[in-house]
């Protein structure tokens, strides 16, 4: 897909965005890592910066959300890409409970308010649906934050239509975050409904099955690679953002390298024959 922009709300941003997780998971105590990657984001006109109040450690809060606000420090208010964080979901030493209640939603969001170090969070998600929670309460309770000009955009992760059908009927949703990827396309609905319905559909986990994909799949990506002079990644990244121009792959990455090298799978036009080759080769 070309590199035309994708909305998120009223907001324009890079097909592609950087999902921050493994900087806490994988690289906690490098910093400078987390510093070097968001700037090679913003460099690479990436335009959204996702992350959540679960991704932290066992013994830090927020670990992910201060990161990302340690490392936009000296970066001007107008060239910052757009803030994505989610609540409602939590670690408590190696375990990460669901917690949908409007009460923990509050906590949790004036929290990412205070280690994002803004007064208003761009985009805020429910992380995942309470099964003891109707999701109705816990999207009200978003749309009390966004009545109070504590977040401005409300989006939804890990969820099916029926649940987004739902939620709508307490506030306006600007995003689905589920995941989707060449490899894993299990949310074909969601993401029909969301174009249908002005949605963006943030998919995250965009190179699920990479390592494990079947080898007449692996070949038609080696073979396009070398078509497009690209990479198998980057092939796998187009052939995902071709999918809908409601979609923004949602890719991790813990080097500078790795984000230019996604940012760049938009500017890759794959031809349909193509799109259909890997079609042919994909998971069912």
């Amino acid at each position: 897909m070309s590199l035309t922009p994708r909305r998120i709300g009223q907001t324009e941003v890079h097909p592609v965005g950087l999902g921050l997780v493994a900087l806490t998971l994988d690289h906690a105590d490098d910093p400078a890592r987390a510093a070097d990657v968001i700037t090679a984001a913003i460099d690479t006109g990436i335009g959204l910066l996702d992350t959540a109040y679960a991704y932290t450690t066992a013994t830090e809060d927020n670990h992910n959300e201060r990161l990302i606000a340690r490392s936009l420090r000296s970066v001007a208010p107008a060239d910052r890409p757009l803030l994505s964080t989610k609540g409602g979901h939590y670690r408590t030493g190696d375990t990460f409970p669901i917690d949908g209640r409007p009460e923990t939603l509050r906590r949790h969001c004036e929290a990412s308010l205070r280690a994002l170090n803004v007064e208003q969070i761009n985009l805020y998600h429910l992380h995942w649906p309470d099964p003891h929670i109707p999701i109705s309460e816990s999207v009200g309770a978003l749309a009390e934050l966004q009545r109070q000009g504590k977040i401005n955009l409300i989006g939804l992760s890990n969820v099916d239509t029926g649940q987004i059908t739902e939620a709508q009927r307490e506030a306006t949703i600007a995003t689905v975050q589920n995941p989707y990827s060449l490899f894993d396309p299990g949310d074909r609905e969601v993401l029909a409904y969301c174009e249908r319905h002005g949605i963006a559909f943030l998919a995250y986990s965009p190179l699920r099955g990479m390592t494990t994909r079947g080898p007449r799949l692996a070949r038609a990506l080696e073979e396009l690679a070398a078509h497009y002079d690209a990479t198998a990644t980057q092939i796998a990244l187009a052939w995902l953002l071709a999918q809908s121009p409601s979609l923004i792959a949602l890719s991790g990455a813990t080097r500078p390298e790795t984000v230019r090298n996604s940012a760049a799978a938009a500017t890759i036009t794959m031809k349909p024959e193509h799109l259909e080759q890997l079609n042919h080769h994909m998971a069912p």
